[in-house]
């Protein structure tokens, strides 16, 4: 497989005009390479158990996280690999080749969202369209669905922190359909689990767990990048241009009286566990990021028999340590792509795990 120049150009839209001390709570970069070696190891493990090489997409989707999700992993693995103490070189390979395979079978048009995340067929989008129960839109109705979505994402961000949010949030397509002879674009945003109760105690989590809004616009372009949060319109206005929406929380529609109430509740349970997070220390938010981190293959490590959390051997890489210096560049902005390419050692991994010049 040749993936790591496709990655590269769907990614530098994530960094591009960006420092990395933006993310929260911690600087993930100078973070996981005292402990990634030893996750990726253990997600090899679970490879080869699960013999996950000879299977497709279509066999095993039910074990992976949505597919920005995928991709924010790779997004990690390969800036970070050359601050690892143990580089297993062929753990990582088979790591990140098959990750990169999952993306190439389920979005076969766009695997590293240059500019959208077509996990669904154009066939499946006309389908969903068919079958969905629609409500008309206003631009009333639009501004409460926008909320919905500012609501649910900033429940987000503190269940799963700023680089583990594409395990909670992601966004489908666009979708070119049509209803009732009118050309529309259909975004699907999809929260996946909003109550992940081995993270979080109760009072912090959604009482709906999964939450799917589709919504039908016209006149507005979209452009995804990189991931599916990062979904942002090139033209036209949301709000007017939006024509029909439905939403879902755990499979049954809500009204517009019920979306009012759920922003309510996500609003209150998000400044709850900000609040939670300011609170705790810096050994506290090593620990919380390390559990939040492993949990997104939850899935696939119970499927394989292996405990998903941390074991003691990556407990005591991060104890009492200082994160790192001089992986990444702090304080610099990216804004040529073989400028990121060297500076995020995307050029070193290419060649010393695939064997690759780009």
């Amino acid at each position: 497989m040749h993936w790591i120049k496709q990655f590269t150009k769907g990614t530098f839209g994530l960094f591009a005009g960006q420092v990395i001390e933006g993310f929260q709570p911690l600087d993930f970069y100078h973070f996981f390479p005292l402990w990634y070696d030893l996750w990726i190891k253990r997600i090899a493990e679970v490879i080869r158990k699960l013999n996950l090489e000879s299977k497709s997409f279509q066999e095993i989707k039910h074990l992976l996280p949505p597919p920005s999700n995928i991709r924010a992993i790779l997004v990690k693995i390969i800036p970070t690999y050359q601050g690892y103490q143990e580089k297993n070189i062929e753990d990582v390979r088979l790591v990140t080749n098959f990750l990169a395979r999952m993306l190439l079978e389920s979005c076969p048009d766009d695997p590293f969202a240059v500019s959208s995340n077509p996990l669904h067929s154009a066939e499946e989008a006309d389908e969903i369209v068919r079958n969905l129960k629609w409500t008309d839109a206003d631009v009333s109705k639009a501004r409460s669905i926008g909320q919905l979505i500012t609501a649910a994402g900033s429940l987000v961000h503190g269940l799963y922190n700023d680089v583990v949010t594409d395990f909670g949030w992601d966004v489908y397509g666009p979708y070119a359909v049509t209803i009732d002879d009118q050309k529309l674009s259909l975004l699907i945003r999809h929260f996946p689990n909003l109550a992940p109760n081995e993270l979080w105690q109760k009072e912090y989590l959604s009482l709906r767990k999964e939450i799917v809004i589709n919504a039908v616009y016209e006149g507005v372009e979209w452009e995804i990048s990189g991931v599916g949060c990062h979904t942002i319109s090139k033209s036209g206005v949301p709000v007017q241009g939006m024509r029909k929406f439905s939403v879902t929380a755990d499979g049954r529609y809500l009204s517009i009286d019920e979306i009012h109430e759920l922003v309510n509740e996500l609003s209150k349970k998000a400044e709850s566990i900000y609040r939670e997070i300011r609170k705790m220390d810096f050994e506290q938010l090593k620990s919380k990021v390390m559990l939040q981190e492993c949990y997104q293959l939850k899935t696939m490590f119970d499927s394989a028999g292996i405990d998903w959390q941390p074991t003691e051997e990556m407990k005591n890489r991060i104890k009492g340590k200082a994160l790192l210096d001089g992986i990444l560049p702090r304080g610099k902005m990216m804004t040529d792509i073989d400028e990121y390419k060297k500076l995020f050692g995307i050029s070193q991994f290419a060649q010393e795990v695939l064997g690759e010049k780009i």
